[in-house]
């Protein structure tokens, strides 16, 4: 990187370099983006205001003061790019499997893997509770969302439930035996995954199925907006809280579904909160080696699952890697959730409802309101339209890991729970799941 005020290109963006160091920062122009790029538009002024008041009956209007400022903001902002960010981006274009052999690479403790799988035996259900909010920040993303709706596997209550619960459930299996055994079940059943990844990537990417994953819309698939949704009010409250998108990409440089890109971003899925916020997931007894463990854990899945170490979000060490999972949050995360449609609110919903059949108390208002609370975002007008019901849902999750899982053993005890629905809910649902509805249950949106 040739630095001083220096324009580089990287993959689908041009990066201004700034800084004349290792510890540069590339600054990414957002105009830059055109015109069509639904995920980091111009921005304009009057593109704040609530033009659509037939579809957004129910939020309240933003003030002018806060449209001016917000406007005002994002038209002269510049995006600080990290180094490292710069170079996972790189991944956007790259394959999902790098073609890499599943054998033990040259950089692998034993001791720290191991560590990490000491970490999710001790911490199941806040790993399995960070996963969900991960879950909720991953579908604000539309190259992450639109294959999950496509496949028709997340977009019911019960279709959601076992996707998720098939996903944990290889996760135990994962770190309860040893991947690195080719003999080992534990390494088949990655293998496995692996190549449901490859497969669904030369499908996504192929010509007969490409502009269809790209063009799919839950209405399209029979579940309609109802009157009065959550999706308004959430882009109401945290639109004036954000900075710009980072561009992910744009009409002349077509979507890669399932790159390396969307692999990294699958590691973070399922470490990033925890590492970032260890506390507020319930982790409190979780020193700095034990999130090292973590890490390294992940750096090994992740180049099982055909991750190039280039791009494997676990390289770092763990304050890198929390830098990075604040950089993720900020540039990714939050700007994308504040634009928050539909689509987005129909599978977190049936996502969260699904799992409140496996874990009661849970509701997708109470669990984006957590969500918010740990990313540091105000959601004012989306807690006056929450029930009574969603707000004691959400107090009862702030006591449980703010407070209850402070209390040594406590946190067992409810990986003891965990594990007991799991084994109820797999392979043979219990009759009354079979015969739940398919399509998001109302009180969601009282």
């Amino acid at each position: 990187m040739v630095c001083g005020s220096t324009l580089v290109s990287v993959g689908r963006m041009t990066l201004l370099c700034a800084g004349d160091n290792g510890n540069s920062k590339a600054v990414l122009k957002c105009p830059l983006v055109t015109a069509n790029d639904s995920e980091c538009p111009p921005v304009k002024a009057n593109s704040f205001t609530n033009d659509n008041s037939q579809d957004d009956g129910c939020q309240n209007s933003e003030s002018s003061k806060d449209i001016r400022r917000l406007a005002s903001r994002r038209a002269n902002s510049e995006l600080l790019v990290s180094p490292r960010m710069k170079e996972l981006l790189e991944g956007l274009e790259v394959p999902g499997d790098s073609g890499n052999l599943p054998e033990e690479p040259q950089w692998l403790d034993r001791k720290l893997f191991n560590r990490g799988r000491q970490f999710y035996r001790r911490y199941l259900f806040c790993i399995f509770f960070s996963d969900l909010l991960a879950l909720l920040m991953m579908f604000s993303m539309s190259r992450i969302l639109k294959p999950l709706i496509y496949t028709e596997r997340s977009d019911t209550i019960l279709r959601a439930l076992r996707r998720y619960v098939s996903t944990i459930l290889h996760i135990i299996t994962w770190y309860s035996g040893d991947v690195w055994d080719p003999n080992d079940r534990a390494h088949k059943d990655i293998m496995t995954v692996r190549s449901i990844h490859s497969n669904s990537a030369r499908i996504f990417n192929s010509s007969t199925h490409y502009e269809k994953v790209t063009a799919i819309d839950v209405k399209n698939m029979g579940h309609h907006e109802p009157m009065c949704p959550l999706n308004p009010t959430i882009r109401e409250d945290i639109e004036p809280q954000v900075g710009p998108a980072l561009p992910l990409e744009n009409p002349n440089n077509p979507i890669v579904y399932i790159s390396q890109w969307d692999m990294l971003l699958t590691q973070y899925s399922f470490l990033g909160v925890m590492v970032a916020h260890p506390s507020k997931m319930g982790a409190w007894w979780a020193s700095e080696e034990d999130l090292a463990g973590l890490i390294h854990f992940w750096r090994g899945i992740g180049f099982l699952l055909g991750i190039e170490d280039k791009y494997n979000f676990c390289r770092g060490t763990v304050k890198e890697t929390q830098a990075l999972c604040d950089e993720i949050e900020e540039l990714i995360i939050k700007p994308r959730i504040a634009k928050a449609d539909w689509n987005y609110e129909h599978m977190s919903s049936c996502l969260i409802e699904g799992i409140n059949l496996m874990v009661p108390a849970v509701s997708y208002p109470a669990m984006f309101r957590f969500l918010a609370d740990t990313l540091n975002i105000a959601v004012p007008a989306f807690v006056k339209r929450m029930s009574i019901l969603h707000t004691c849902q959400y107090w009862l999750m702030r006591f449980v890991f703010h407070f209850l899982f402070l209390v040594p053993g406590i946190v067992m005890l409810f990986n003891g729970l965990l594990k007991l629905a799991l084994i109820i809910a797999q392979g043979q649902y219990p009759a009354r799941l079979s015969k739940t509805q398919n399509t998001v249950t109302s009180y969601t949106y009282t």
